[in-house]
């Protein structure tokens, strides 16, 4: 009886042009607004909460750009270095007459207060030097750290692509440049040369500087850790390719990838502090879930994971929930703070005492 009526329903539909149209349109319609509209009834008490708790460093009309998010941040002379990707406009708005605006803008340089994180001078990176012309490439997904004397920034190198009139991203690669925050210049390095094949995207490799070493993370599953082998080159040569316990390749317990958030900071005498996130797929879309692992300055091995997420996307601002990646992190005195992009469009910032923090780690 059922399949009669759905036959009818049909044939009705391929006999009426109008109808078949309208209907189309309302469910295209359905499927671009109820994730919104079902993820904001979702998060209420949870936004509530991350609300109270975090702190909005910088936000969409900031210098006209539509979006400024996943920041990279760095403690310098007192001060808090932040390096923000800013859009002319959010990725999710990059249509019709925006589709050539997709993932256009410039880095944003912050400098912040160190105690109260208010911005002390911003100013629009317009000079990008040496940037590869092969291709149309756009850069985005900003860290920073220190390695010898200079600001280094380690970011993805994204191929744009245009394809049927529609721009959309055909490659990444993890790329190294350098920051002149003096004379506000960015200026691009190389892309890292590495000892085994790559796929055509790459992202979330981060950098620890360790004494006369540059050490690049790789991957958290396997784990693998590599070693600066020849600088002019930036090549580098693997020293740990191992797998872990499922704490680490899947905290999270929803069988998606584990990747690294942040790079590594000093955390005490001897260990590093570094961030970890794993992707649940919802109805809503993408929810980000963090993880704090400290790394044994010895072994470069991970020796303990926080028994829960120390952060999750729920409650996110934002178009749609969960969308918090956590992007870097500092240590303040008794405190991290932890810099995220919210909603792709948003810098924030939240504190942890570093008790807190710990009251979490369970050993691997």
């Amino acid at each position: 009886m059922l399949k009669k009526i759905q036959n009818a329903l049909i044939f009705r539909l391929n006999k009426s042009a109008t109808l078949k149209n309208k209907l189309l349109q309302l469910m295209d319609f359905f499927y671009q607004h109820a994730p919104v509209f079902v993820g904001n009834f979702r998060r209420n008490p949870a936004y509530i909460k991350h609300v109270v708790n975090s702190k909005v460093i910088a936000k969409p009309g900031l210098f006209s750009y539509g979006a400024i998010f996943n920041p990279g941040a760095l403690l310098a002379n007192g001060e808090i270095l932040l390096l923000a990707n800013a859009q002319k406009v959010p990725w999710f708005k990059a249509k019709g007459k925006n589709k050539d605006l997709y993932m256009q803008g410039n880095p944003l340089l912050m400098r912040l207060n160190q105690k109260s994180q208010k911005i002390i001078d911003q100013n629009i990176i317009t000079k990008i030097i040496d940037l590869p012309q092969d291709q149309d490439y756009a850069i985005e997904d900003f860290r920073l750290f220190q390695w010898k004397d200079q600001k280094m920034i380690n970011h993805s190198l994204v191929i744009r692509n245009k394809i049927d009139d529609f721009i959309n991203q055909s490659g990444s690669f993890s790329a190294l440049s350098i920051l002149d925050e003096i004379e506000k210049t960015f200026t691009f390095c190389a892309i890292p040369q590495v000892d085994f094949p790559l796929q055509d995207f790459e992202k979330n490799w981060v950098y620890k500087e360790n004494e006369n070493q540059l050490l690049l993370f790789y991957s958290v599953s396997p784990f693998k850790v590599l070693t600066l082998d020849h600088e002019k080159s930036f090549s580098f040569k693997t020293i740990i390719d191992q797998h872990l316990s499922s704490k680490m390749n899947d905290p999270g317990g929803f069988g998606t990838r584990v990747s690294f958030s942040t790079n590594p900071i000093d955390y005490d005498e001897n260990h590093w502090l570094i961030v970890i996130h794993q992707i649940q797929h919802r109805f809503t879309g993408r929810c980000y879930f963090h993880w704090a692992v400290l790394i044994d300055k010895t072994t470069f091995l991970p020796g303990k994971i926080s028994s829960k997420p120390v952060f999750s996307g729920m409650g996110a601002r934002g178009r749609v929930p969960g969308i918090r990646y956590i992007s870097s992190i500092v240590k303040a005195e008794n405190e991290i703070l932890f810099f995220a992009g919210e909603g792709d469009i948003y810098v924030t910032v939240t504190k942890k005492t570093i008790k807190e923090i710990e009251s979490l780690f369970v050993s691997l």
